[in-house]
């Protein structure tokens, strides 16, 4: 049976970007911003690349709380994954995860005075899978009777 870990890590390895929401103070709504994470460990952390600024980091101090959504399309597949956030600077666990793509925004790559993880400690994973093709989709959403029999995939994982 699919470990609660095993079943995230499937479904966001389906997705590379989702929004990442924090909170900047108590007067301010989350804000989000695109993200793409680089690996989902055995104990279910989602690691990112960033940038850190102090102000960031003292963000998330003070607000750890972050909710993380994924919006896989072609995949049919949609996250929302509430949890907890730090900033790290393990250069060993930056050597383990940096690649190419990673490169593209740091070209000074872990020389970058500015590069740090973000690690995303999920709490709760919602999720919704269809299992069908996208024309029966469609005709489901116009009602038509033959698409009324297929099965959309809703849950929750405790992480």
């Amino acid at each position: 049976m699919e470990s609660n870990i095993e079943k995230l890590k499937a479904l966001v390895g389906k997705c590379r970007v989702g929004m990442l929401g924090c909170w900047e103070d108590e007067e301010t709504p989350i804000r989000f911003r695109p993200m793409s994470h680089v690996d989902v460990d055995d104990s279910g952390n989602l690691w990112f690349f960033t940038s850190a600024d102090p102000e960031k980091m003292e963000q998330l101090k003070k607000h750890p709380a972050i909710q993380l959504t994924y919006s896989c399309e072609n995949e049919s597949t949609y996250l929302n994954i509430s949890g907890a956030a730090h900033l790290s600077t393990n250069k060993g666990k930056m050597r383990e995860l940096f690649n190419p793509y990673v490169k593209a925004w740091f070209p000074r790559g872990l020389e970058d005075p500015g590069i740090a993880l973000l690690v995303v400690r999920p709490l709760e994973v919602e999720y919704w899978v269809s299992d069908e093709n996208k024309m029966l989709q469609n005709q489901r959403l116009m009602g038509r009777e033959e698409a009324i029999g297929a099965k959309d995939l809703h849950g929750k994982l405790h992480v």
